[in-house]
């Protein structure tokens, strides 16, 4: 193998992308699920950046080695010639002189004008294109060229800025046969598409572990109001979510992150100071676009406001706080029953509804069992607070 191939960037592009499958395959073997995939995307950006480099610095610059071809040229000349010289053995000349050329051991001037011819087809068919070329333009300099025009054409050669110099010098090519030249282009595309391909396959593997991970409470990240199909096509959403012990967030933060989702939330608690510190609407997108309006339902209006709290649920209109203990109690029961009713007609919500229970005494378990079974089959989910 020719390790000029590639220069070593270009190799260590090669390292970078073979480190993406591997990233994926331990980020999918990993829990909770961290960042392995977002690395891996990470890499493959890098491994571009790196093959391009070396595809426009390395690759661009490789030359075919001419050397094979002028000897295998200069051999048939050189056999041409030997074959002039046994068949003509009678126009060789005996003398030579220092001042001969390598042509001159032949009696050219014993040769009539078809011999002549003969011997300069013979010349003129062993000398290779490039050399042609040569002769010629000197040919043509050296008709029009003067004392003066080769003076200015030498101050204009010592004129040459020295920065143009130097890039010349660094541009220096690699030099190999036309099989390995052949071959570092192939794999130096080779090396594009596969890199190119791969991060495509990281894109898609990023955004499918992020709808995968959204409706996990510990892995979760970037909450983004997307429809609810996708999120819950991955990962549909539990039913029951308990806060760790120490929580992730705090119980505002965690309000903000399901608005944040494009979901709406019933927040019950039995401390109206807690209730005091959230604001009157929270965004969606951002810190101010498209606020989800937070309605505080007071104890002397909440038989009027069942109907009207459970339909803006359903629909996602807007959230709701009870600061008490027993309204709390009274709108859980409520919405239970209503429910129930949904279950039955097979309805379903098109984005999760959140039950947020942050009271200082525990949910009843039958209750709890009973909002299981309801919240699976519509579309709810229950977020219980450890200081419950």
């Amino acid at each position: 193998m020719n390790w000029n191939y590639f220069n070593t960037l270009g190799y260590l592009s090669v390292i970078l992308w073979i480190a993406m499958p591997l990233l994926w395959f331990v980020h999918s073997r990993m829990k909770p699920r961290r960042w392995l995939v977002h690395i891996a995307l990470v890499f493959g950006i890098a491994a571009l950046v790196l093959a391009k480099i070396n595809s426009n610095s390395h690759v661009d610059y490789i030359q075919v080695d001419q050397s094979e071809m002028l000897a295998k040229l200069q051999a048939e000349k050189d056999a041409k010639v030997q074959a002039a010289l046994d068949n003509r053995e009678e126009d060789v000349a005996d003398i030579k002189f220092a001042e001969d050329g390598e042509e001159d051991h032949l009696d050219r001037a014993g040769m009539d004008e078809s011999n002549l011819k003969y011997m300069d087809k013979i010349n003129e068919d062993a000398t290779p294109a490039w050399k042609k070329e040569k002769k010629s333009r000197s040919a043509e300099a050296g008709e029009d060229a003067g004392l003066e025009d080769l003076i200015g054409a030498q101050e204009e050669t010592e004129g040459i800025a020295s920065e143009e110099l130097e890039n010349a010098t660094k541009a220096t090519p690699v030099v190999m046969s036309q099989k390995d030249f052949d071959m570092a282009n192939r794999l130096d595309a080779l090396n594009l598409k596969t890199i190119r391909l791969l991060i495509l396959l990281g894109l898609v593997f990023v955004v499918l572990d992020y709808l995968r991970r959204a409706n996990i409470y510990r892995e979760a990240y970037l909450p983004l109001p997307l429809p609810g199909s996708w999120i819950n096509s991955m990962t549909p959403p539990p039913a029951i979510v308990e806060r760790p012990e120490p929580p992730r967030r705090s119980m505002a933060e965690e309000l903000a992150w399901i608005t944040r989702r494009g979901e709406t939330f019933l927040y019950l608690t039995d401390d109206p100071a807690k209730a005091a510190q959230l604001p009157d609407a929270l965004p969606k997108l951002g810190k101010k676009h498209r606020p989800t309006e937070l309605i505080r339902v007071a104890d002397n209006e909440l038989e009027l406001s069942h109907g009207f709290v459970f339909e803006s649920l359903w629909f996602g209109r807007a959230s709701f706080i009870v600061d008490s203990a027993s309204s709390a109690k009274s709108m859980l029961d409520d919405i239970l029953t209503r429910l129930e009713k949904r279950k039955s007609a097979r309805a379903r919500t098109r984005r999760s509804v959140h039950l947020v229970w942050d009271l200082g005494e525990p949910i009843p378990d039958t209750t709890l069992q009973a909002l299981t079974d309801l919240a699976q089959a519509t579309g709810w989910s229950l977020l219980l607070s450890r200081s419950s």
